[in-house]
């Protein structure tokens, strides 16, 4: 029954669901616009469903998005008219970012005469510099679901929606046809409201905001990129790019990073990039145990081995070169270059050893090996994979076993990833070998 009436069909204008907190005797209302009568169906299934995924809270936050949503219906179509602008939000942090990028090259491929535009926090800026498929960058330091900005609470988002200089810049635009809330919250397509976008795409199941969207994908435990491309799916883009991170580098960036580099004369010298530090405190290996790998690693292989961080992560690079001991090959560079140059450092490297951080990702970018130590606040490291690893070059190290109560103490042993690292190194010559054969 369901099944004849398109209740999971996405695109709302077909379809219309009544609220929960409208339904009396735990019942379904479903509307077709061709009809002039609303069918109720009882069904504890689906309502349950809904109660699952929203739960009253949830549901008390998304009645004002679906309320609103009546008062801001869509004014375009774009499965029947070629969208002018596509501005797709992602305010956020670097990571999350990093995986979102393939959306623009799906977007600009199926509408190549359509403005796409990012919205994007000011500090992502680097991430999609030089990025053919994006035609604009429009900072949105929005308050939500990022580490950048420091006060979240519900009173700051209000200000920024209503108050912001960057909201009040972009409305005197006259709205958007298309706007993509990548996130999926109901802080974003309040903000797609308040911005005027004619058609709003979201995520049912995350963080709300699908009731005022006119279409959406369901949340899932899937690749972050791929979720992504889910929303230009919608769109009804069959051709998709990989579901991996997309940086373009300049030929000047890439030429720049010979100088940080060291090679042992007449010996192959191994590249490893190493990540200390990370967006969470918790997902931050002992720099100690970091810096007892980074000596074995030395120890067993010709290598050079660069560190890169932040201002923040100085004193965990000094902390893994002072347990390495002065015999490894190793030097920091954390808060001493550009993100833009750590990036053309990930593409000139042979092994990329990090925690799970932005640097994962742009590794990715570049198809190179990745070493991932994987413990502290990360307690399934199968469903941290699932959602932000990648199918090849990638590898993970975990804790064997978990103690409970006790983060400090789930990492792996620095064995464990002392091998990992070699086993990247062999299969990234190999691949070379074969390249060049």
């Amino acid at each position: 029954m369901l099944g004849q009436w398109e209740y999971f069909h996405k695109r709302q204008p077909r379809v219309s669901v009544c609220p929960p907190m409208f339904c009396r005797r735990q019942r379904i209302c479903v509307i077709r616009p061709t009809e002039k009568r609303a069918f109720h169906m009882h069904n504890r299934r689906v309502h349950a469903f809904i109660g699952e995924v929203m739960g009253w809270k949830s549901t008390l936050t998304e009645l004002p998005v679906w309320v609103l949503g009546k008062f801001n219906p869509p004014r375009h179509d774009p499965h029947r008219d070629t969208p002018r602008e596509i501005l797709v939000l992602r305010p956020n942090d670097f990571g999350e970012l990093l995986t979102t990028t393939p959306i623009f090259e799906a977007l600009k491929t199926r509408f190549p005469t359509t403005r796409i535009i990012a919205g994007i926090g000011s500090w992502g800026r680097p991430i999609l510099e030089n990025n053919p498929y994006v035609d604009e960058i429009v900072e949105l330091d929005a308050p939500w679901n990022n580490k950048i900005v420091q006060d979240r609470s519900p009173r700051q988002v209000a200000r920024f929606l209503m108050k912001s200089p960057q909201v009040a810049a972009l409305r005197q635009r006259g709205g958007f046809d298309v706007g993509i809330d990548v996130l999926g919250s109901y802080m974003g397509t309040l903000l797609m409201m308040r911005l005027g976008v004619r058609y709003r795409i979201g995520v049912r199941g995350y963080r709300g905001g699908h009731s005022g969207c006119q279409e959406y994908i369901d949340f899932a435990r899937r690749q972050s990129g791929r979720a992504a491309l889910g929303q230009a799916e919608l769109l009804g883009i069959t051709d998709l790019p990989e579901a991996r991170p997309q940086l373009f580098l300049t030929s000047d960036e890439q030429a720049r990073t010979t100088k940080f580099w060291n090679a042992a004369p007449g010996k192959r010298t191994v590249r490893v990039l190493v990540g200390i530090g990370a967006g969470v405190p918790g997902k931050i290996w002992n720099p100690r145990q970091m810096g007892a790998a980074l000596a074995r690693i030395a120890a067993a292989m010709p290598c050079d081995i660069v560190i890169v961080g932040s201002d923040a992560d100085k004193g965990r690079a000094a902390e893994a070169i002072a347990a390495a001991g002065s015999k490894t090959p190793l030097r920091s560079l954390a808060g001493a270059v550009s993100m833009r140059t750590v990036f053309a450092l990930a593409e000139s490297a042979d092994v990329v050893l990090t925690n799970s951080s932005m640097l994962m990702h742009a590794a990715a970018a570049f198809r190179r090996p990745i070493v991932a130590v994987i413990g502290g606040s990360i307690t399934r490291p199968a469903v941290h994979d699932a959602i932000w690893g990648y199918p090849e070059l990638y590898r993970s190290v975990a804790p064997e076993s978990y103690v409970d109560g006790q983060t400090e103490k789930n990492w792996p042993s620095v064995e464990r990833v002392v091998q990992a690292v070699i086993e990247a190194s062999n299969m990234q010559t190999h691949s070379t070998l074969r390249q060049t054969a």
